[in-house]
């Protein structure tokens, strides 16, 4: 089993630690002492539902709480993991003070209280409380096996009982196993509570301190024992006797009385293996010399024989929950903190399972033996989670019967299985399940499982339509995670392949494990969730392999590339040249905090050397670019420099940037090949209040003299920080800000593209980018409804594909988009996705983190955690050759010796039944060398052309031009005439 570096506890995180002072030798006879403690909140048998620590003034004056604290610390522990300022509250004599801990499974939460700390999360059975000033312990409370304590420990709080200081919180000896007794709870009291002052403060009679446990497990007919003792320091223990709850099978004996006051008497209560099950409420009573007495109750639980199908029951919960029972199965798997058993015989009925967790113990026991377990059954709830979960915990017993019978797999489905059904038992899953997530590998060594890929319902029928929600819940009932058997973080990530990765759409067939249910890893898509735990390692097929940059057919190539954050200036306040102190800038505001992208230059290097290799592969002529730093020119230059390194010098340049950039920390830019395209005027940009990251344009025009416009776009996040009216989560799978991505859709149609159409004096436009909305919600129905565009890659991948650029939860939709104007959209012969972002886990990229093995790999795979788009363009030309639409006549050339001039008229007739429009030119092609036509108007293709001086020639109508040629060779040429229409 893999081993791991850092642990998380499968039902709740620990509070972080908190750094406080070290434990120090505590003061004496302190005037406010901690009175009561009650740290057994976590059962649902726990008699309260907080921690809690009750103060009380023992003195006989006033005394302020101000500048003090309360403190916790694990019974190991060297430092207080929790730490509670006291509010400047001055309590008369006698007056109480309450701390309400943490919250838990218990009955009776605590409604009244002076102080509340959430994340004063105590150990039940063994730790440290103490009142500080800051400097020195004013109070200390060691109970269980705590290493710090005043004298001796406390005994240990139990779930019905608390720890309570002896004379009505008058007594402190500085000896905390004789000043604290187990009682039932009084109060807990208040600073509202009665006042109850302790008069005289001196020395008082000091108590019998008992120590019993509060419950003693054991098997019906196996029997069992306990043992109780009794201290007390100023008298002699001479006697116990049960007092109440007394039945046959109960009984006291070897009792041993103490030798002198202060020593230990202790008796044992030994329980017959003939007691029928159930729960037995025993009370003993210890004596003194003295003539004192002191009581405690112990629980005797017997455990009846159940099958784990009884336990189980039919029903959504256990009908023996919150009992303590014995039951026996075959140990199926072991997991990290835990084990599974099943029946052997199974009792036949699909409704109740054969398995069951066993929670909290861990067993030397092979897998395949026969064990009887006996432990509290409790319905476990995971936060967040709809449904429980029905295990053993607080495990008393753990017996070997020998091996057990084999255990065959059960054969299931997903979906298709009602996973509750055979929650805890050892299935087969006969069905290929695919990858859909795969976000949790470092951190829980988790993937998300489904049958088929899963797609976001928005991204194929319109949000809130029935369609939509019918997809969403077949998505929520189609889940598995497959998890590591471990509820920690791995060492280093599960079931990566040689090339270093698993891809979301890799399959696996015949999954083998126990099913268990619990917290998952937010990319699965829900917080709780039923989950495997393999027994048999999975075999995983590489179903969907990386691929090469897409092959579109020939044409100019646009590309939209989101590459997540690449800032030139780091965290750490250091950038890509080795400055330090810098920052980056966010609303006016300069600082390296504002940076997000790489923490220092080693993970720059490692991001910018996978953006290199994954814009260098896609070769656009066009490169649209998302998530960038807002920093001018400087990081896109810097990109495009690394670009030409690994291509070749000059094969790309930047788009210089337009005025208004906005005031996000990143911007959109966009970089092009000069040797292909040319820019046409200078970039535009909207930087108007409702665009947090302004639209970029940038007309470009082709050797074909064809232009179009290109629009790079960042809309806002989904991400629901702020958002409140229309940009609250409407339900519907779209996020938040929807409304506000409306708005910027509109913006962009009614505003800013009629700006660039009219700049460019040209109708093709491309409308490219992270639009955070999926492919059928508001923002883009807007724009392929009332605004007209295309969406390219519903057009050209839909067909035959789905169509997808982001994994979400395990769910794959398209954020990105490439639209195209209605006159641009005839021109486009190509357009696909790159796969080779999405579907990588999130922890092989660039950052350096405590992931384990480092498997970083230099090459273009998750580059970012979107997928990049392509579109190739078959641009008509801005000129129309209309020669086989007229014809064209070379009259007789006029040869001048003495000049070196040759004329001529060529005439021009239209043969058609259409007007010839213009402009139109007529272009000599294929002069000789040393022939030069005289004042041509221009050059095209390296052939001189004549403008016509007519608009255009009609149906029939003809027109001559004089030509005259520089001849230094005085002999005869040729040509070939071309009649062209249009504006060169």
């Amino acid at each position: 089993m893999t081993t791991f570096a850092t642990f998380t506890p499968r039902r709740t995180l620990l509070a972080s630690l908190i750094a406080g002072l070290a434990a120090s030798a505590p003061a004496l006879a302190a005037d406010v002492v901690i009175n009561q403690l009650y740290a057994f909140s976590h059962s649902t048998a726990s008699n309260f539902g907080h921690d809690f620590v009750e103060l009380y003034n023992r003195s006989d004056a006033p005394v302020s709480l101000a500048g003090l604290q309360l403190q916790y610390q694990s019974a190991g522990g060297s430092s207080w993991s929790s730490v509670t300022p006291l509010p400047s509250v001055t309590l008369a004599p006698g007056q109480y003070f309450l701390m309400r801990g943490a919250r838990d499974q218990g009955k009776n939460p605590i409604e009244v209280f002076d102080v509340q700390a959430p994340s004063f999360n105590m150990a039940g059975a063994t730790g440290k409380v103490a009142i500080s000033d800051g400097s020195r312990i004013l109070d200390l409370v060691g109970y269980g096996s705590a290493n710090l304590s005043e004298g001796s420990p406390a005994p240990s709080s139990t779930l019905l009982l608390s720890l309570q200081r002896a004379a009505a919180g008058c007594q402190d000896t500085d000896d905390n196993s004789a000043d604290f007794v187990l009682a039932p709870p009084v109060g807990p009291r208040s600073t509202v509570s009665p006042l109850q002052p302790c008069g005289d403060v001196g020395p008082a009679p000091k108590p019998i301190v008992l120590t019993c446990p509060a419950t003693v497990q054991v098997e019906q007919g196996r029997g069992g024992s306990a043992l109780l003792s009794a201290i007390d320091g100023d008298a002699i223990v001479n006697r116990a006797t049960i007092v109440a709850g007394g039945v046959a099978g109960i009984t006291l004996g070897q009792f041993t009385p103490a030798g002198a006051a202060g020593g230990k008497a202790e008796a044992r209560l030994d329980i017959a293996d003939t007691l029928a099950g159930g729960r037995y409420p025993v009370q003993v009573e210890f004596g003194n010399d003295a003539d004192e007495t002191e009581r405690c109750t112990v629980n005797v639980a017997v455990a009846g024989i159940l099958t784990i199908p009884q336990i189980q029951g039919a029903g959504d919960t256990s009908p023996y929950a919150n009992t303590v029972q014995t039951a026996r199965g075959v140990i199926t798997a072991k997991v990290d903190g835990g084990f599974f058993i099943q029946d052997p015989q199974g009792d036949g009925d699909p409704t109740t399972s054969d398995g069951i967790y066993v929670y909290g113990t861990e067993t030397a026991h092979p897998v395949g033996t026969l064990v009887s377990v006996t432990g509290l059954v409790v319905e476990f709830r995971p936060n967040g989670a709809e449904r429980t979960y029905t295990e053993f915990k607080d495990v008393t017993n753990i017996t070997s019967l020998g091996a057990g019978p084999t255990i065959a797999p059960t054969n299931i489905n997903v979906p298709g299985t009602d996973l509750a059904s055979v929650e805890g038992m050892l299935v087969r899953i006969t069905n290929t399940l695919t990858i859909n997530g795969n976000g949790d590998l470092a951190n829980r060594g988790e993937l998300t499982l489904s049958s088929g890929r899963r797609e976001q319902p928005t991204s194929r029928y319109p949000q809130g339509s029935p369609e939509a929600e019918a997809l969403y819940r077949e998505h929520m009932a189609n889940r598995i995670v497959l998890d590591d058997g471990l509820f920690r973080a791995p060492a280093a990530m599960p079931y990566l392949a040689e090339d270093g990765t698993v891809r979301a759409g890799d399959t696996i067939d015949n999954l083998t494990g126990v099913i268990d249910f619990g917290s998952t890893g937010a990319s699965s898509g829900a917080s709780t969730g039923f989950k495997l735990q393999p027994t048999e390692t999975p075999v995983i097929e590489r179903a969907n392999a990386r691929q090469p940059a897409p092959v579109l057919p020939e044409g100019i190539k646009v590309a939209a590339a989101n590459v997540l954050n690449f800032f030139t200036t780091f965290t750490d306040g250091r950038d890509a040249w080795g400055r330090s102190g810098q920052g980056c800038e966010l609303d006016g505001r300069v600082s390296a905090g504002n940076c997000r992208g790489a923490d220092n230059s080693a993970e720059f290097v490692r991001q910018r050397d996978k953006i290199v290799a994954s814009l260098a592969a896609l070769d656009a002529d066009v490169v649209g670019l998302m998530e960038i730093q807002n920093n001018g020119d400087i990081a896109a230059k810097y990109l495009v420099d690394e670009i030409n390194r690994v291509t070749a010098p000059g094969t790309y340049a930047v788009v210089p940037a337009p005025v208004a950039l906005g005031t996000d920390a990143i911007r959109v830019a966009m970089i092009y090949k000069p040797s292909k395209l040319t820019l046409v005027g200078g970039a535009l940009s909207d930087g108007h209040e409702i665009n947090n990251r302004p639209p970029m344009a940038q007309t470009f025009m082709a050797a074909n003299g064809g232009k179009f416009s290109v629009i790079a776009n960042h809309l806002k996040s989904k991400g629901c920080g702020g958002a409140s009216g229309g940009d609250a989560d409407q339900g519907y799978g779209q996020g938040c800000y929807d409304a506000t991505r409306v708005l910027q859709a509109q913006r962009l149609s009614n505003v800013f593209i009629p700006q660039v159409v009219a700049a460019a004096k040209d109708p093709d436009v491309l409308v490219l980018g992270d639009l955070n909305a999926y492919a059928f919600e508001n923002p883009i129905n807007h724009l392929t409804g009332a605004a007209g565009m295309v969406n390219l890659i519903e057009r050209f991948v839909r067909p035959h594909a789905m169509p997808y650029s982001y994994v979400f939860n395990g769910l794959a939709g398209s954020l990105d988009h490439v639209l195209a104007s209605s006159s641009l959209a005839p021109q486009v012969v190509g357009a696909a996705e790159w796969h080779n972002n999405a579907d990588e886990p999130k922890d092989i990229d660039y950052n350096i983190e405590n992931t384990g093995t480092d498997v970083y790999r230099k090459n273009a795979y998750r580059a970012s955690d979107h997928d990049p788009l392509v579109v190739s363009l078959n641009l008509a030309g801005s000129t129309t050759d209309v020669t086989a639409s007229s014809k064209i006549v070379i009259n007789g050339f006029s040869i001048n010796r003495a000049t070196g001039k040759t004329t001529g008229t060529v005439t021009i007739t239209n043969t058609s039944d259409q007007p010839l429009g213009g402009p139109l030119h007529l272009v000599l092609n294929g002069l000789p060398a040393g022939i030069t036509l005289d004042g041509p108007s221009g050059m095209q293709g390296g052939a001189p052309y004549i403008t016509l001086p007519q608009a255009s020639i009609a149906p029939g109508a003809s027109v001559t031009v004089a030509t005259a040629f520089t001849n230094t060779a005085k002999r005869n040429f040729i040509y070939t005439p071309q009649l062209v229409s249009g504006a060169f």
